[in-house]
Formats: C-alpha cells, structure tokens, sequence
C-alpha cells in the first residue's frame, strides 16, 4: 500500500511537471542593448532586441514600429537570440517610443524602448592646409569636458580651407558650463587652425544656469524698484495732506 502511494505520489509529480514548465515558458523574456539612448533629429542608431532562451519552443514572428520617424525593417521571423532594427528619428524632440511585437500563435506579447531624441551640439572650426599637396587621412579628434566624442580623419586640398563639423548628441549633459575641443595631430607642420595652433576650444552653457539667474536678478531688482517707487510716492501724499 506504501508503495502504491508512493507511485502514486510520483505519476503525479511526473504530470505536473511540464505544465509547471509550460507556465514557466509560456512569456517572451526581451531586454534592449541599450546603447542607443539618444538620437538627434533625422539621426540614425542601430538597436538590439535580446529574446532570452527562456521562451516559448520553435520560431516566433516579430513586428517594429516608432511613434515617430521610421524603423527598418518592420517584421521578421526567427528562432535567434536577438536581432536588429535601424531607427531614424523624426525631426520632432522629445520621446520616440519603438514598439517590438512577438508572436507564435499563441503567445503574443509587446514590448517598448523609448530613445530621446535631443538637439545636437554643434562642434565646428576652420582648419587651413597651407601646403602645396593635397593631404588624406588627416586625423582629428573632437572633444567635450576632455573625453574624446569621436575620431575621424579627413581630406584637405593644398592651400585650402575646410571646415570640421561634428554634431555632438549629447542628451545626459548636466546644466551649466561646458568645453569642446577639436584636436589636430600637433606633428602637423601644414594643417592648421586660422589662428596657427592644433587646438580649437570653446565653451557653451547648457540649461538656464547663467542666464536663468541673471534674469531672476534683473526680476528681483525690477520689483525692489518698483517698491521702493511706490513707497516714496505714497509718503509723499501722506505729507502733502499732513499740511
């Protein structure tokens, strides 16, 4: 008899097990790769959909689509890991919400990342070749609060000048001051910045931070003022109807 139970007891167990399983796989686990948190209007950026092994069995169809621009492409159907859509943004600011469906017949599921799209930093001065041959693969680098943003290289015509531009995304950018750079190799004997050197800096402002509270000052200074009117004018009627 105790053994019998003990069957029993087991059969059971045996039953229950792949419904508990079932339950345990019957959700797709999606994470983002989160390396593009940030997009400047009409910009593009690559982004990885992670659909964990821990997912309902064979292959599943997935669909894309942004609350604005455009993503590409907008379907698909695999059995892989993860995959990858190209977001182009829109030229409006502000949030962009890109919308990932799942599906294998059954199972359907939506999931959504939300990337900011910011105005760009402006990074931009005028280099001059005062050599009298053409030079490639001139290396540059652009800078911001002294970590380096980007690396490129470019092409100069003999005794010319070009401007270098880089539009900075720069959307977790604390308020207040900040410094850019644009970094020439400092061996260079012919390319130059306009004013001879192989480093251009600027600083801008971001946020209220200095005309924000220059403003609040002027405020501030305006309503004393006023107040200070207002009580010379209303003790002179005081003493006027004092006579």
């Amino acid at each position: 008899m105790i053994l019998a139970a003990a069957a029993s007891l087991l059969l059971m167990a045996c039953l229950a097990a792949p419904s508990a399983m079932a339950a345990e796989t019957d959700r797709y686990s999606v994470s983002f790769d989160g390396s593009v948190q940030y997009l400047q209007p009409s910009g593009t950026g690559d982004v990885i959909v992670h659909v964990s092994t821990d997912r309902p069995a064979g292959n599943y169809t997935w669909n894309a689509s942004v609350s604005s621009g455009t993503v590409a492409p907008t379907k698909g159907t695999t059995d892989a890991e993860n995959f990858t859509v190209k977001v182009t943004a829109g030229t409006v600011l502000g949030d962009l919400v890109l919308s990932i469906g799942l599906t294998n017949g059954t199972v359907d599921q939506t999931e959504r990342y939300t990337i900011k799209v910011v105005k760009p930093v402006v990074i931009s001065a005028e280099v001059h070749n005062s050599g009298n041959v053409t030079l490639t693969d001139v290396p540059v680098q652009f800078k911001a609060d002294g970590a380096v943003i980007n690396t490129t290289a470019f092409t100069i015509p003999a005794n010319s000048t070009k401007t270098l531009t880089y539009n900075w995304t720069a959307g977790d950018l604390k308020d207040g001051e900040h410094t850019v750079e644009i970094v020439l190799d400092p061996n260079s004997e012919f390319v130059r910045f306009l004013d001879g050197s192989t480093t251009f800096t600027a600083t801008f402002h971001k946020g209220g931070t200095i005309y924000g509270t220059l403003n609040m000052v002027l405020a501030i200074m305006v309503v004393l003022l006023l107040v200070v009117v207002f009580l010379t004018y209303t003790n002179r009627g005081k003493k006027k109807r004092k006579k």
